[in-house]
């Protein structure tokens, strides 16, 4: 998977592709086209709003002492809290 796959099938969701003469249908209505970034971005703010381990979710280095000094994966509790926003996201996109 190359380093732009995503936002290419996200750009093609919203009914662009780039360098095609036929362009695809558009899926995604009126919503505001958004990148994978943006997906990511909001997913740190939801975790934060829940936790304390939403660095560790999105695999972020720890910086400073905490970074050097605390090697726990912390596995069950990222997981626990990706359970629970997943759960926050089901009921806020009505699956």
């Amino acid at each position: 998977m190359g380093p732009d796959t995503l936002n290419r099938a996200i750009t093609k969701l919203f009914g662009h592709e780039p360098g095609k003469k036929k362009q695809p249908t558009n899926l995604m209505g009126d919503l505001p086209h958004f990148t994978a970034h943006n997906l990511r971005r909001t997913s740190r703010t939801l975790l934060a709003q829940q936790g304390h381990v939403a660095e560790r979710c999105l695999n972020h280095k720890l910086k400073s002492v905490e970074g050097i000094y605390d090697r726990h994966d912390y596995f069950e509790d990222r997981r626990e809290e990706l359970d629970t926003l997943a759960v926050h996201i089901s009921e806020v996109v009505d699956i």
